[in-house]
């Protein structure tokens, strides 16, 4: 009877130890993944954007191994590594919160090697925090920077925004020479999960402006709640009022989107944009996706991408941040989908702010 229990127990102790073993080894590559991909996306964007930057003070924007072409590659590896990285720390989160069976027989040993691996992964989420300082974020503004967001505001809330992008520099040869942009809007919530608003597009100098009113509409079709997904549907009319090319145009587009644990939000769609609206005498339509990121409460990162060759189609990474509670700051460098390297690229920038 005694050899029958001491050989239970030593059962018992092997299966504790082997399980805490694996629960460490498993937090350690699951925290190391996390902590590179964050701190690698984050160092990336920097990075990316200091190159870009210098680049355009040098003269130096060919492709290649130039100031810009590894900053360009830098700002695009940017979003797979914060992907990778919210993943690992969705892994850990889950298994964190996984039930583990015969818990009551565990010894204390157990208990102190969950405390060692909350401890590592605060002492990783604390460095995430002091790199990221005292910067804001929000969910609330309803576009990435160029591609719909998922977000819809609710019935009486009201959101204005100013979009402002630009480009200082004018080189010989340059697709895209020195110019800078205006764009209002406004949004409003009306309930049901629909949300109206006006942009007025078309405000650039130098030259003639072209200015076009644009009413569009954003209605989630799908709200999928604590199961992250989401589905919206919306449609942009363009009323050209000044200097007009065409009488009316159209933008039809349709997207899902997924939240995970991490608070990471992926969003694919496909748009339609009618003739002439982004292209002379041409019809476009494509993909539209987006990637969000909050690093802390008040401080986040983001990219969206149009596809095709034409008015719209860029790929747009960056930050948003918080200043004030009712303010948030956006900041991007947009990238053409072609001609980058004849100067297709410029600085967007905005803030927006919520009235509720």
């Amino acid at each position: 009877m005694n050899r029958s229990h001491e050989l239970l127990s030593e059962q018992r102790s092997n299966e504790t130890n082997g399980s805490v073993g694996g629960r460490r080894d498993v937090w350690t590559w699951q925290g190391t993944g996390a902590a590179c991909g964050l701190l690698g996306g984050i160092l990336a964007a920097l990075t990316g954007s200091l190159m870009l930057a210098a680049a355009w003070l040098t003269g130096h924007q060919d492709g290649g191994l130039s100031l810009y072409g590894i900053g360009s590659g830098l700002l695009l590896s940017m979003i797979p590594l914060l992907i990778l990285g919210a993943h690992c720390l969705d892994l850990s989160d889950r298994r964190e919160t996984r039930p583990q069976r015969h818990n009551q027989d565990r010894p204390h040993a157990v208990a102190n090697g969950h405390g060692h691996t909350r401890a590592r992964f605060a002492g990783a989420s604390a460095l995430l925090l002091l790199l990221c300082g005292f910067f804001a974020t929000t969910q609330a503004q309803q576009t990435i920077f160029n591609v719909p967001s998922s977000d819809v505001l609710f019935r009486g809330n009201l959101y204005s925004e100013l979009d402002v992008t630009f480009k200082p520099n004018d080189g010989a040869g340059n697709s895209v020479g020195r110019f800078s942009s205006f764009v209002p809007r406004v949004v409003a919530g009306v309930g049901r999960g629909v949300e109206i608003g006006l942009n007025v597009t078309g405000n650039i100098q130098p030259g003639a402006d072209s200015t076009t009113l644009v009413p569009a509409i954003k209605w989630k079709a799908y709200d999928g709640g604590d199961n992250g997904w989401a589905i919206v549907v919306g449609d942009n009319v363009f009323i050209p009022v000044r200097n007009k090319s065409y009488d009316v145009g159209n933008y039809f587009y349709a997207q899902v989107s997924k939240t995970f644990k991490t608070k990471t939000r992926l969003t694919a769609g496909g748009y339609h944009f009618s003739r002439n609206v982004v292209a002379p005498n041409a019809q476009r339509a494509g993909g539209q996706f987006g990637f969000e990121q909050p690093v802390t409460d008040k401080f986040g990162v983001a990219a969206d991408w149009y596809t095709g060759k034409h008015a719209a189609g860029y790929f747009t990474p960056g930050i948003n941040f918080k200043p004030h509670p009712k303010v948030t700051g956006y900041f991007g460098y947009s990238i053409g989908n072609s001609g980058a390297s004849n100067g297709n690229h410029f600085v967007y920038t905005a803030v927006g702010v919520n009235f509720n």
